[in-house]
């Protein structure tokens, strides 16, 4: 047992490390290549931070652990704006922006229903999975324009030193990256299995829990470090985007090698507290333009009710 947690711990450690150097070799390499900053943030650094839970749950599906792909899929967005944003917000409340939030959170609640539709016949087959991808697509062309719109003629402004960045460096930080993240999702993959066998739950159970917890790391990282220099608001967005790719890239591309199998459980339970959860950081936003203690309060005490439901009542 304890040499299980410890390789499942490791694999949580290679895949957060992985994520970093991937992202920080893609941005470096995207500059190199003088990609406007715009279009760096609006997908690489995006689509970069979702990468752990995009390889765990791929590789889960890959090896027929579908409910464990999926789990990892919609337990990451419950523990985004369940613990991390209540409790960030609970510490520290953060404004958000105005229109800009409104809108990717209006995507963010329809991709979430969209998700919930394909999955209620108990399957997300492959064309479901195509039809997520190209949801994926349209968000990331909306996600352009806006920041486009939002910062116009800065669009443009890439520091010098930054964009001389030395490739070789940049190209082995990337290839290290995908490595440690490849190893890091075999690691949490197997382990958690077997952490589930030695405990008596059901494999879902520690991806819903466990791994999404894990490869929510950057996030909380990115949280934390935020929460630390006052700016609370910076990780809000970051969130909602990741809360996108979640159900749209990681569910997708999942889907993509073999279809989905959706539990009982994740339509009664998983999907209406992710909505749920949704709803209460955003529609007050839609008023005023911060998030307070009070939606801070229920949005972490619920994630804890939800982890007492998930391991403790029979679905």
């Amino acid at each position: 047992m304890l040499i299980t947690l410890m390789l499942f711990c490791l694999g949580l450690f290679l895949v957060v490390k992985g994520a970093d150097w991937f992202t920080e070799a893609a941005v470096s390499i995207a500059r190199a290549s003088r990609l406007p900053e715009i279009f760096i943030g609006a997908t690489i650094v995006s689509i970069a931070t979702t990468l752990p839970e995009s390889v765990v749950s791929i590789t889960a599906a890959g090896q027929g652990y579908t409910t464990v792909s999926f789990g990892n899929a919609i337990g990451s967005i419950i523990c985004n704006t369940g613990f991390i944003l209540g409790l960030v917000n609970l510490i520290r409340p953060g404004r958000v922006s105005g229109n800009f939030f409104i809108v990717k959170s209006a995507v963010l609640i329809l991709y979430i229903g969209v998700g919930f539709i394909f999955a209620y016949d108990r399957t997300i087959d492959r064309k479901e999975s195509l039809l997520l991808l190209l949801l994926l697509l349209l968000y990331i062309i909306l996600d352009f324009f806006i920041l486009k719109y939002k910062q116009n003629q800065n669009a443009h402004t890439v520091s010098t030193d930054k964009a001389r960045a030395d490739k070789a460096k940049s190209a082995a930080y990337f290839v290290m990256g995908i490595i440690f993240i490849l190893a890091g999702a075999n690691l949490l993959i197997s382990n958690g299995i077997k952490i589930a066998g030695l405990i008596g739950v059901p494999e879902a159970v520690i991806a819903l829990s466990m791994i999404a917890l894990g490869t929510s790391l950057p996030e909380l990282a990115t949280a934390l470090t935020s929460l630390r220099k006052g700016y609370v608001s910076l990780s809000i967005g970051n969130i909602i985007g990741a809360n996108i790719l979640n159900i749209t890239m990681v569910t997708g591309l999942s889907g993509m090698i073999r279809p989905i199998s959706i539990m009982k459980q994740n339509i009664y339970l998983d999907f209406p507290a992710a909505m749920l959860f949704i709803l209460i950081l955003t529609l007050p936003c839609f008023f005023k333009s911060r998030i307070t203690r009070v939606q801070s309060f229920f949005l972490f005490s619920g994630y804890l009710v939800y982890i007492f439901l998930l391991y403790f009542i029979n679905i």
